[in-house]
């Protein structure tokens, strides 16, 4: 009797062993989405409902969306079990993994982009700013702590440029410093006069001039950053290996032209993530003395 018992029990924790394999976390009764923040119309609205349905059809769950009001937002949400998945910019990816653990689970990547700058700094088409040496003493407007293209890439060719400490442009060198929230907003920012220039990435002026935000030709770039990898798609680093496998045959089967317009990112396509990809940027924030805990205070 002891003996069937034994096997009894042994046969029972060994089911148990064998379906925790695989699985790095309890299966979810939804999947959330968060947005970072970005200007977005009415069918942009609809071509992200349409992206959400069709990922809730391939986790067999229903698929919700928040937005987040930054990028600090953002990453708090997943580190607080708030959302499961984000498009992150390179920078904010990585302090993400450093603060979230958030795990890639696939890249944007724009072919025909490959070779353009990532980042610029504009000023206005008439502004008497012509190079980065004339930034000194101005007002600039960055967009996020956390934002690669238009916090860490400009800030990175200011000090390239110059050969100044980073230390040196946190402590004086501009007469003014403002985080927009937003790459429209920074970008509106000197064009409605709010700052003198700020640091944006490089394919948003484009953007926003063929939405008649603002008017083509009326900023001028003065500096360009080198190009970057692809958007990093992030997911929760505990969830069930099940999910983040679905999620990532979703996206990368995933074909809709309209969902990569809305983005800013015509003829872009998923693909595999490669978190080396990323450790050029690691480099670069850690030369500026930027970490996670600074940036997420």
């Amino acid at each position: 009797m002891k003996k069937t018992l034994w096997l009894v029990l042994s046969a029972f924790l060994l089911i148990s062993v064998l379906a925790g394999c695989g699985s790095s976390g309890s299966a979810p009764k939804k999947f959330t989405i968060v947005y970072l923040p970005q200007e977005t119309d009415e069918k942009g609205q609809q071509i992200n409902k349409d992206f959400e349905d069709k990922l809730s059809d391939k986790l067999g769950i229903p698929v919700e969306s928040i937005k987040a009001t930054s990028y600090n937002a953002a990453i708090e949400a997943m580190k607080n079990g708030k959302a499961d998945y984000a498009m992150f910019g390179p920078f904010s990816y990585i302090v993400a993994v450093d603060r979230a653990k958030v795990e890639p689970i696939a890249e944007i990547t724009i072919p025909a982009m490959a070779n353009s700058p990532a980042s610029v700094i504009v000023v206005p088409k008439d502004s008497p700013i012509r190079t980065v040496a004339d930034l000194k003493g101005k007002t600039f407007g960055f967009v996020d702590p956390v934002s690669t293209t238009g916090h860490l890439l400009p800030k990175a060719t200011i000090v390239k440029e110059l050969g100044i400490d980073p230390e040196e442009l946190d402590n004086g060198f501009f007469k003014d410093v403002q985080f927009a929230g937003g790459h429209d907003k920074a970008i509106l920012g000197v064009a409605r006069g709010q700052y003198d220039a700020a640091g944006t990435a490089g394919m948003m002026i484009g953007l926003l001039e063929s939405k008649g935000v603002i008017e083509k030709d009326s900023l001028r770039v003065i500096a360009e950053s080198d190009p970057l990898p692809g958007t990093a798609i992030g997911i929760r680093g505990d969830l069930p290996d099940d999910v983040k496998a679905k999620v990532k045959e979703f996206l990368l089967s995933y074909d809709n032209p309209e969902y990569f317009e809305l983005l800013g990112m015509t003829g872009a396509k998923f693909v595999e993530a490669n978190d080396g990809n990323y450790d050029k940027l690691r480099e670069i924030a850690k030369s500026l003395k930027l970490s996670s805990d600074e940036l997420l205070k």
